[in-house]
């Protein structure tokens, strides 16, 4: 409407300046067109209406909270010569504030004003934000509206972050600030003097990993049996890097971070299997592949062994676990992949199950979990066994690098599932057992070309013992490390 008023009017001051001379020709000022208005940014159009030179020393436009603009914010556009359309823009405004704006011109000493429109800059409004879950440095984009550039500012809790990019002002990218202590914490977006802070929180992925012992004696042993129990941490048996076997353990006692040697009154033996209260199969290699059985049966009783009636089987690598009091064994080499076997202490009796879906070998990860047990296949799939039907579930996938030949960790926290650290990645995953929604967590320090020789839990902490693999060359130590699935 304003348009065809200002056509109207130029198309009369024409018409006038046909009949009288060009000097006496009038000068009049539009304001004519909002073009954007945002945040704290106005564009807005003006004219100069006339058929003649203007010789304008200033034109621009004026803006005010109040209608009588008693202190109005100038935008000067400087002078100009000829009449017609100009433009201006200018930035600062408060958001979400009205305004009134009109243009003008100074003319020979003279104020010329347009007529005067009223506007109101807009209000900063956040849609959603991704990821929700990632690692400091990581970019993070939020999506929205009316981000006026330079005046806003993004804060994870009370770290602010830098803002990468500001597009359109409707699309932040920023970088995810060092957190402060915190894994969860609010996202707040500060325009001006107003604060929107996200129904949604941030959350900083985590996962701390602390050294805190090295295995005794400076040697690294492979192919060993490992379990926990209210004596301690127990490693050993298996053999020494490139050749000799280790006939005994050594006990790591997690409150004094010491290491103590335990004699094992049987033979030595390698790809046995080992539980908190049973040990036994495994055996001797002859050839490559070609196995001596060894088919000795034991009860432990702390880091103490008692021999039980020798094993009706050869067993060689199975995975073992406890579950209502039953050891159950599963798989193994020399054809008993897919075997699943189990021994009930009070009747003293082996009997065998329905045979497991999938090839079971010591080169994957096995737990329990209430009333199932948990299986980390050397390939990355998450099986679930319900002892109770003898049925099997494939639950999901590992999402992490499965680096090679498997050889991965599991233990379980709560109803947190803690996987990954297959053979030469430092990758682990946390996996809610009942959601099935997976979390990338920190990375293990130390020497990546390595594998696992043990695991256990204690007090919300999960302990892994690693080590380089054989054909590293050097004096590297076994190392134990503690992580803190939610410390920083």
């Amino acid at each position: 409407m304003r348009k065809l008023l200002s056509v109207f009017i130029f198309y009369l001051l024409l018409v006038f300046c046909a009949c009288t001379e060009e000097n006496e020709t009038p000068i009049l000022v539009a304001t004519e067109d909002l073009l954007f208005v945002g945040g704290d940014k106005i564009r807005i159009s003006g004219r100069l209406l006339t058929n003649r030179e203007v010789l304008a020393t200033d034109h621009g436009f004026l803006f005010s909270t109040e209608s009588s603009f008693s202190s109005p914010i100038t935008l000067s556009l400087g002078e100009k010569k000829n009449p017609g359309r100009f433009i201006g823009e200018s930035k600062g405004f408060k958001v979400g504030q009205t305004y009134f704006a009109k243009a003008y011109a100074e003319v020979q000493g003279q104020r010329i004003e347009g007529d005067v429109v009223q506007l109101q800059t807009l209000i900063p409004a956040v849609e959603t934000f991704f990821p929700t879950y990632a690692l400091q440095g990581a970019e993070l984009t939020i999506q929205g509206r009316n981000f006026p550039e330079g005046g806003t500012r993004v804060f994870f809790g009370n770290q602010e972050a830098q803002i990468i990019q500001n597009l359109f002002e409707s699309r932040l990218i920023v970088r995810v600030p060092a957190p402060a202590g915190q894994i969860i914490v609010p996202l707040r977006i500060v325009i001006q003097d107003k604060e929107i802070i996200l129904s949604t929180r941030f959350e900083y992925q985590s996962g701390k990993f602390t050294k805190i012992a090295e295995f005794p004696e400076s040697i690294r042993i492979y192919d060993n049996l490992s379990f926990y129990n209210s004596a301690g941490f127990h490693v050993g048996l298996g053999r020494i890097r490139l050749g000799n076997p280790y006939p005994g353990f050594q006990r790591f006692e997690p409150t004094s971070r010491t290491w103590t040697k335990i004699d094992f009154p049987g033979e030595p033996r390698r790809f046995g299997f080992a539980t908190s209260n049973f040990l036994g199969g495994g055996g001797t290699e002859i050839d490559r592949e070609i196995y001596s059985p060894d088919l000795s049966f034991w009860k432990i009783n702390g880091s103490d062994f008692e021999r039980l009636p020798d094993l009706p089987f050869q067993s060689i690598e199975p995975l073992a676990v406890e579950w209502n009091s039953n050891l159950f064994l599963f798989g193994g080499r020399a054809g008993d992949s897919f075997k699943v076997r189990i021994f009930n202490p009070a009747t003293q009796v082996w009997s065998e199950r329905k045979p497991a879906p999938f090839a079971i070998e010591g080169n994957s990860a096995i737990s329990v979990f209430e009333n199932k047990i948990i299986f980390l296949s050397n390939t990355g799939d998450v099986w679930e066994y319900l002892p109770t039907l003898d049925s099997w579930n494939l639950k999901t996938s590992y999402p992490g690098n499965k680096g090679q030949l498997g050889f991965p960790m599991i233990q379980i926290l709560g109803k947190k599932a803690y996987m990954g650290l297959f053979r030469r990645t430092q990758e682990i995953w946390e996996l809610d057992l009942e959601t099935g929604v997976w979390k990338a967590k920190n990375p293990i320090i130390g020497f990546p070309q390595s594998i696992n020789a043990g695991s256990f839990q204690l007090d919300g902490a999960i302990y892994i013992l690693r080590t380089a693999e054989e054909s590293v060359f050097g004096n590297l130590p076994m190392e134990l490390y503690k992580f803190d699935p939610d410390a920083i």
